[in-house]
């Protein structure tokens, strides 16, 4: 390592012509990761996780490092490149050289991070700007799924006095035209080429960090503003050449309608601008240690204006309707609001740390014309389980079956963290049940609204563009077995068991049209076996 340290600085002060009259400190830091998994009904656990290969057994790598420039306490630099993920025996994705096949010659560095730390001289006020990992608070559990992920803009935090303080965050999460360019698209979507410039996503933040001995909370709102340049066209599926796993994210977690097997629409956004807020609060009480309790609580509100531009747009709730250009829309349709709440009690003990888990989430109602009452999310992985959501230290081929967010679900776990079993080696064991807090009337009514429209019924399914829709009437349960060996201080080895059972209720998932006809018994995404089996070993090598 220190070979190649001296090699890339070498490279640096060569090629960039970096002065040295200054005394700068480089430092690297970084990972390896490798990821191989087996997981039993693969098509039940790939249709969900973005990244599907289709098979049972999966291998990949990772690599991520990070160069640091530091010129003293008050300013350094910092950029971070990634290699992967790489699966091994692909070539190639998307027209993209992937290495993993034989040969190898693959074309996946990326940019990670590209941020510049500074302090306003004589102040308190700290300020990171550029491509930079930007996260909400969430500490009962982990991955803010309204924004917890990598994000160019700027966040600048003070300290008032000791146990207050206050951070600020702007993010540009979008600034692109219409991801479909031809001249087809200008004349039937809801993109306006006369305001080129309404085409961005923008986010702020406000967090207030409070900290006393034995408890701190931090409160926190957010405003998001997006322009209707970000559409696309009503007509088109989700398709990953045409739209990013980060933007299906937004999708899924700000669109007004999902268990229909079809994407929920950024035009379903209302059209127009579109203003989203959000306010919360993450607690924990550590004043009793051993227990300790930890809380979180969040609350979302999306507004549609309700404006359109399409001349022929036919879909308005089962009703066909033929508009004008700018024509009006209700907007109520594209409101979603709903809620969040998750609470973590433990007692640490010397052999382990036991707890219980418990969230709920607010779920739409059976009406389709008052939007969604889900709560709206923009990003982030939520972490708490390794198979039904994004939690897994592997490449990450297997998880996601509950896709990224844990909206218009209640969950209650049992859990127990730390176990000692022996010198450098440590389990976490799992058992979560969950149902959905969806309307169970939702299916039915959404298959009646697609039959009226003359579009297809059987795509009715609970599998969404990313993730599955539980109802009142369905519910799941995972058991999740951890344990990580120190092999060396640097490397360790992570062994993931989990088993996953999915149970849809065929009467809430099946439709009976007007004229007799029955629906949703061949979900193209709902195999006959809900259950899923997986193991994954991690081989994380940090420096």
């Amino acid at each position: 390592m220190k070979k190649l340290s001296t090699l890339i600085l070498a490279a640096a002060l060569t090629l960039g012509g970096v002065s040295t009259a200054s005394a700068i400190d480089f430092k690297i830091r970084g990972y390896w990761s490798f990821s191989y998994e087996v997981a039993t009904n693969s098509a039940f656990a790939n249709s969900r996780a973005g990244d599907s290969t289709g098979d049972d057994f999966s291998a990949g790598e990772r690599l991520r490092l990070y160069l640091e420039a530091k010129a003293s306490k008050s300013l350094s630099g910092t950029v971070g490149i990634e290699i992967g993920d790489i699966y091994y025996g692909q070539a190639e994705k998307n027209n993209r050289a992937m290495g993993g096949a034989l040969g190898a010659d693959g074309t996946l560095i990326k940019l990670k991070r590209a941020f510049l730390d500074w302090q306003v001289p004589s102040t308190d006020i700290k300020v990171r700007m550029g491509i930079q990992g930007m996260k909400l608070p969430l500490f009962a559990s982990s991955g803010n799924f309204v924004l917890d992920d990598d994000a160019a803009g700027i966040v600048a935090s003070s300290r008032v006095n000791e146990n207050f303080s206050v951070t600020a965050m702007w993010a540009r999460l979008l600034n692109d035209s219409p991801l479909d360019t031809t001249p087809s698209y200008y004349n039937g979507t809801a993109y306006d080429p006369d305001n080129p410039d309404n085409d961005a996503l923008d986010f702020f933040a406000l967090l207030f960090p409070v900290r006393f001995d034995g408890f701190n909370m931090t409160p926190w709102v957010g405003f998001a503003a997006m322009g209707d340049g970000i559409g696309r066209n009503p007509n088109k599926d989700y398709s990953e050449n045409f739209i990013k796993t980060s933007r299906k994210k937004l999708q899924e977690g700000m669109g007004v309608y999902t268990g229909t097997g079809k994407a929920p629409m950024l035009l379903e956004y209302g059209g127009g601008e579109t203003y989203t807020w959000w306010g919360g609060v993450s607690a924990n009480l550590n004043r009793f240690d051993p227990f300790i309790l930890k809380f979180d609580f969040m609350y979302g509100n999306k507004q549609g204006n309700g404006m359109y531009r399409d001349e022929t747009y036919t879909k308005d709730n089962g009703k066909v309707k033929k508009l004008g250009k700018h024509g009006s829309l209700d907007a109520d349709r594209y409101n979603r609001s709903g809620w969040f709440a998750s609470m973590l009690a433990e007692y640490k003990l010397d052999w382990g740390t036991p707890g219980i888990f418990a969230w709920y989430s607010s779920g739409d109602d059976d009406n389709l014309n008052n939007g969604s009452e889900r709560m709206p999310a923009m990003s982030g992985n939520w972490e708490y389980t390794h198979t039904g959501f994004k939690g897994t230290t592997s490449s990450g081929a297997y998880d996601g079956i509950f896709a990224y967010q844990p909206i218009g679900l209640w969950g209650l776990a049992l859990q127990l963290r730390d176990i000692s079993l022996m010198e450098d080696l440590t389990s976490h064991i799992k058992v979560l049940y969950m149902r959905g807090t969806n309307s169970a009337n939702m299916p039915k009514k959404i298959a009646e609204s697609q039959y009226l429209l003359d579009e297809n019924i059987n795509g009715i399914s609970p599998a969404g563009a990313i993730g599955s829709y539980l109802t009142t009437n369905d519910w799941a349960m995972e058991v999740d077995w951890n344990t990580e060996y120190k092999i060396y201080e640097n490397l360790k080895l992570v062994v993931e068991a989990s088993y996953l059972y999915v149970d849809f209720d065929k009467d809430t998932w099946s439709y009976t049209a007007p004229d007799g006809v029955k629906y949703g018994r061949e979900w193209a995404q709902r195999p006959d076996n809900p259950n899923v089996f997986k193991v994954g070993l991690n081989f994380h090598y940090s420096f």
